[in-house]
């Protein structure tokens, strides 16, 4: 029975994509990397870290520096960004029924609870940094460890590829975010549980979970 949902931050709850690309240019043009240009639609969806990398000419030695200057900077516009479309009800709605929610992300701790605070979100009982865009799998692993929660009793909710291996290696149900970055369609490659186009359709599924109908 699932009882805490788990979710990812940039592209699923916030719409950070615009300025996340416009911050990584400005880092881009300092260091040397090839920047993502105006006119390329969704250039890296799909695609893995290590592409991204190979494809913007960032050794992937440089990539924790590199985002963490990115999220250092995201800080000072936090107040710029908006939660996504109907996100707001997902979690107010959830929330409702008693499921405990918290947030596992690559981003930083405190630029995760500056956003919830400015927006007056208060329904996350955690708030989980795994600065590693490759560890997220682990952070998941530690968060049931440290709440006494067996892999069924934990649902993630991503928009990336990488959430979809996350939750897999993690042995925990995923639901693909079609409103956030990665496509549907590109998500469903790997085949998470569920894909849920709009947020709206994100409780049924946990009750068809629930019920053993999914």
């Amino acid at each position: 029975m699932i009882r805490h949902i788990i979710f990812d931050f940039d592209g699923t709850i916030v719409n950070s994509r615009p300025l996340i690309v416009e911050l990584y240019n400005r880092l881009a043009a300092k260091h040397g990397y090839n920047a993502i240009r105006e006119d390329e639609s969704e250039p890296f969806a799909g695609r893995s870290i290590r592409e991204r990398s190979k494809s913007l000419g960032i050794p992937m030695y440089r990539l924790p520096l590199l985002g963490f200057q990115l999220f250092s900077e995201y800080r000072r516009q936090i107040k710029t960004l908006e939660i996504k479309d109907g996100v707001g009800d997902l979690i107010r709605d959830l929330n409702a029924q008693g499921y405990e929610l918290s947030i596992i992300s690559s981003n930083l701790e405190s630029n995760i609870r500056s956003f919830l605070q400015h927006n007056e979100i208060s329904q996350f009982v955690q708030v989980r940094s795994c600065f590693s865009l490759f560890g997220k799998h682990r952070a998941i692993h530690s968060f049931l460890r440290d709440n006494k929660l067996n892999r069924h009793e934990a649902l993630y909710i991503g928009d990336e590829l990488r959430d979809i291996q996350a939750g897999q290696r993690s042995g925990i149900k995923i639901i693909a975010a079609g409103w956030g970055y990665d496509s549907s369609e590109i998500m469903n490659r790997l085949s998470p549980d569920f894909t849920a186009l709009y947020p709206g359709e994100v409780p049924a599924a946990i009750r068809g979970f629930n019920a053993g109908l999914i």
